[in-house]
């Protein structure tokens, strides 16, 4: 059950991406990054919560 909750927060980090994606081609590049690391932070803390849970 753990790993589907970590694949759902894989699926739902895909709009951040694409946003982040979207910034990087209008040359707001902090922008980018800024969603791009919201992102990484946004599967990386709950899913080393739930693996260590």
């Amino acid at each position: 059950m753990k790993y589907i909750a970590i694949l759902f927060l894989l699926t739902v980090s895909v709009h951040p991406l694409s946003y982040a994606k979207y910034n990087w081609g209008k040359k707001n590049k902090l922008a980018a990054v800024g969603s791009i690391l919201l992102a990484i932070a946004a599967v990386i803390f709950p899913s080393v919560l739930l693996l260590l849970r």
